[in-house]
């Protein structure tokens, strides 16, 4: 495919974050961009909803990067607006609540004895006999977390928060 030259027209699928990037960055090479959205705001999950004078966060997204040059486009992008707030996710499962990210103590000692054990036998078994193609979320967490913690944690979230099973 052919380099986009400045003027031609480009249609983004998506208001989220990356969608809204590339039509900036797009935009600001010269060209003329449409964005195209489903729902009647822009920013995904990751955009914050007012609700009776309330603030919301849709999901438990924030923006997060290592990487510099990504970091300076968000700040050239928002610039007073890009706020740094210190935040801490949690899940609650079980009527207690978890680090998130899953931190391995913090997760084996608040599940109790036998599934911290089942947790720890279903991870080494992962580890030893990883399922051999990883073509969905469920395959690639269960080799890396194993597949009790997928069943535990991440298929209730993935099927909540994304519709997927």
């Amino acid at each position: 495919m052919a380099p986009l030259k400045a003027g031609e027209r480009t249609v983004v699928i998506g208001g989220g974050p990356a969608g809204l990037t590339a039509a900036y960055l797009l935009a600001r090479a010269g060209h003329v961009v449409t964005v195209l959205e489903g729902s009647d705001m822009v920013g995904g999950i990751s955009r914050t909803a007012v609700y009776r004078g309330y603030r919301f966060d849709i999901g438990g997204h924030r923006f997060f990067t290592k990487i510099e040059p990504v970091q300076r486009l968000w700040e050239e992008i928002l610039g007073e607006d890009f706020l740094s707030v210190p935040r801490l996710s949690r899940i609650h499962y079980l009527g207690k609540f978890f680090d998130y990210p899953l931190k391995a103590k913090n997760a084996l000692s608040g599940l109790g004895l036998w599934n911290a054990i089942t947790i720890m036998a279903s991870y080494f078994k992962a580890q030893i006999r990883p399922c051999p193609v990883e073509d969905n979320f469920e395959q690639w967490v269960s080799n890396r977390f194993g597949r009790k913690l997928y069943e535990i944690f991440f298929k209730t979230y993935t099927e909540k928060v994304w519709g997927i099973p």
